[in-house]
């Protein structure tokens, strides 16, 4: 369940980074659906708290540097992507794609952290970007660590699968077959089913109870073409993690 006033204090901030430019508080209240007073009452909390401020007369609000530092205090100290951060680089370099470590929120897939393929094109996303559970190796890889009991509650929250292209897969049961099919495999692939023209490969695992995946992704025709060598590296790269963390 969403709590309302913290769902309106991240509305307001991804505004921000979407139009990068002061605004008044009316138009962030129409842009954000939030109503007018609550929005300006909301808008003075946070100046209060230091994290927007008025550039000039009448010229609306706009976030201030402390949100910046306080995310970069949190993320430098995050002692899970920083164990992972070399494992998604190795992944990289060995398969020339974009690399990712995901984990579920809610019924979407999230990542965590991204390192992106150095290719001119190349699949790019960044840390905290979501996509449907059922359309996605990161997906399926994070259907598949999960126990099976978990698994059919999760898509039960799903349903009625959404198509993201023509090339998802919105039958439940279709899906449940590759779900296990990529479990006795050890690895799951998607084939233009978030993105077109985009493929990718995940290996799913758990960390303390946790279903997470490592992501490669990239150009169908490209990924698809190496995908013997990518899934190689994908399986090596995760036998890199510390045994200590996985189960």
């Amino acid at each position: 369940m969403d709590v309302k006033t913290a769902v309106r204090v991240f509305d307001v901030i991804n505004l921000f980074a979407e139009v990068r430019q002061p605004m008044i508080y009316s138009e962030i209240a129409r842009r954000t659906e939030i109503p007018l007073s609550s929005c300006h009452a909301l808008l003075q909390t946070m100046v209060a708290k230091g994290y927007l401020y008025a550039p000039g007369v009448k010229a609306g609000y706009y976030p201030t540097q402390r949100l910046l530092h306080v995310a970069r205090d949190i993320c430098s100290e995050d002692p899970l992507t920083l164990l992972f951060q070399p494992l998604l680089s190795a992944l990289r370099d060995a398969t020339g794609e974009t690399a990712a470590l995901a984990t579920l929120a809610g019924t979407r897939v999230v990542y965590l952290d991204v390192m992106e393929s150095r290719q001119k094109i190349r699949y790019s996303d960044e840390p905290g970007g979501f996509m449907y559970v059922h359309a996605s190796a990161a997906g399926k890889a994070l259907l598949g660590a999960l126990p099976v009991d978990a698994r059919r509650c999760l898509l039960d929250s799903c349903e009625p699968l959404t198509a993201s292209t023509d090339g998802s897969v919105i039958d439940r049961a279709s899906l449940e077959v590759e779900v296990e099919q990529g479990v006795t495999l050890g690895w799951h692939r998607s084939t233009g089913e978030n993105v077109e023209d985009v493929a990718g490969l995940a290996k799913g695992f758990s960390i303390h109870g946790e279903a997470f995946a490592l992501v490669i992704g990239g150009p169908k025709a490209r990924l698809l073409k190496n995908e013997e060598r990518a899934v190689e590296a994908l399986l090596d790269i995760f036998e890199r993690i510390p045994q200590t963390l996985i189960g």
